[in-house]
């Protein structure tokens, strides 16, 4: 092979493509197809008759390739080929992918549904900022080190502080987010939240992406209202745009079209109700099961919300409703396609002394959370909103059937940390 890479010189016909060989193939015509990656693009020349050697060249090898344009068969035509990386023989099959095997994550993310994967979140975070910026809201940074955990579910990983304190990474930007409404008015933050969750499913991840929104004079009827105007628009702008993205992934696009139905609203009480219908055991004041709730959405077609939880089952920073103060204004947005919760929201506590109830409620430390109290005892504006699964949402959309299908390096609940 090495007297088959030639320099490259004067005596170069031109560059045809530079990137990665992912393949050298026999065509039916009795010539040999070389396939090459570069621009997210699989690009194809034929080899010329003296270049047949390149087989020994192993794959995800880095190479330049010069050549002429057939003008007969608008084709490439290679007459050498430079070597610019010499990649080891692969350790894996990227052709046919354990993507359970983290230990290869890394070179696994060269294969088509993991590329495709890298672009969807991508797009989905594009078009999600989008949507919100056209509405007038700002993008802010929340911190990811807190001295107060807004627990929302599963533990919290704590660490070594200065002065012997002990932080904890955040759950959720939610407190941060919610704060600068008092300043802005209208917020949004994409953070990177850690849980400490204590079972690994197939939508669970410990580290996980959140975009959070927040916004003044919103209620849970009108919040409702926004979730779902941004699925649908996300979800049009994906089936409009991002096709390409799909065949990549050598998934399907038949679920898309499921989003543009309208998207049910029923209250707890009445979800439980509907489940034990179906046939699963749960009773009012459980936690929803994920297969109670898959067979609950295949009856909507879509994604729907169950709205008015208990306050048992939600955090301190949902007030309680005026004329039910056991329930709250709040909503979950499910996928009905099996991938869980996609979207929590609802109204906040605006008032400093129910705020403190409800502190005190869950079992929170009022000094851990004196900068909030502070927050609505100098004026808080009646306000809602609701945060995103990233990761899920993701998910939900390229229709994959598990999380870290969806995620670039996915950190698992029990898992470990490489790459």
């Amino acid at each position: 092979m090495d007297a088959l890479i030639a320099e490259n010189t004067a005596a170069h016909e031109g560059l045809l493509m530079r990137g990665w060989l992912e393949s050298v193939e026999p065509a039916s015509g009795g010539e040999t197809i070389i396939r090459v990656r570069s621009d997210n693009t699989i690009h194809t020349a034929v080899l010329g008759d003296d270049l047949a050697a390149i087989g020994d060249t192993p794959l995800q090898s880095v190479i330049e390739v010069y050549g002429y344009m057939d003008e007969r068969s608008d084709i490439g035509v290679v007459t050498s080929v430079e070597m610019v990386n010499r990649a080891e023989p692969l350790p894996i099959d990227l052709g046919c992918p354990d993507l359970s095997n983290d230990r290869y994550r890394h070179l696994h993310l060269r294969t088509p549904a993991l590329r495709a994967a890298v672009m969807f979140r991508h797009y989905v975070q594009k078009h999600a900022r989008a949507f919100l910026e056209n509405r007038g809201y700002f993008h802010v940074h929340t911190p990811i080190m807190t001295e107060a955990s807004c627990v929302c579910s599963g533990d919290v990983f704590t660490f070594p502080y200065y002065d012997k304190k002990i932080a904890t990474l955040i759950q959720s930007p939610w407190m941060y987010a919610d704060s600068l409404v008092g300043s802005v008015e209208k917020v949004y933050a994409l953070n990177p939240s850690f849980r400490r969750e204590k079972t690994a499913t197939t939508t669970h991840l410990v580290e996980i992406w959140q975009l959070q929104v927040d916004s003044a004079w919103e209620t849970n009827d009108s919040v409702m209202g926004l979730e779902e105007t941004f699925v649908r628009t996300l979800a049009r702008e994906f089936r409009a745009r991002h096709g390409d993205l799909y065949a990549l992934a050598g998934l399907s696009m038949d679920h898309m079209a499921d989003f543009e139905r309208p998207y049910s609203r029923i209250r707890y009480r009445d979800a439980v109700e509907r489940i034990r219908a179906l046939g699963f055991a749960m009773e009012y004041g459980d936690d929803f099961d994920d297969k109670a709730l898959y067979a609950l959405g295949q009856e909507f077609g879509a994604p729907f919300f169950v709205t008015h939880y208990p306050k048992r089952l939600k955090n301190f920073w949902f007030p309680s409703l005026q004329d039910d103060p056991e329930l709250t204004p709040s909503n979950d947005l499910f996928a009905h396609t099996g991938h869980g919760e996609i979207i929590g929201g609802g109204e906040r506590v605006s008032s400093a002394q129910e705020l403190a109830s409800n502190l005190e409620y869950y079992g929170h430390d009022l000094e851990e959370f004196d900068w909030f109290l502070e927050t609505r005892k100098f004026g808080c504006v009646p306000h809602a909103g609701f945060s995103i699964g990233f990761d899920r949402l993701t998910a939900m959309l390229m229709g994959t059937d598990h999380i870290t299908k969806a995620t670039v390096y996915p950190r698992l609940p029990h898992g470990g940390l490489r790459p």
